[in-house]
């Protein structure tokens, strides 16, 4: 087992204490273990695509 260090700014640690308190069941050590195997089982990225070929086959017309 190891022990990983993750900082948060101020906005951030705000929402975790937030939401810790309403949810009493877990703790930070819980809530960052679900959520890093929840998103390596299950990795959603959004991104953007690049314009650069559309913009060139504008340009060719």
């Amino acid at each position: 087992m190891s022990t990983k260090a993750v900082r948060f700014n101020d906005k951030e640690d705000k929402a975790i204490k937030d939401f810790l308190e309403k949810n009493p069941y877990f703790d930070f050590s819980t809530l960052a273990r679900m959520a890093i195997i929840n998103f390596i089982e299950k990795p959603e990225l959004r991104l953007k695509p690049s314009t650069l070929e559309a913009n060139e086959d504008k340009r060719v017309q």
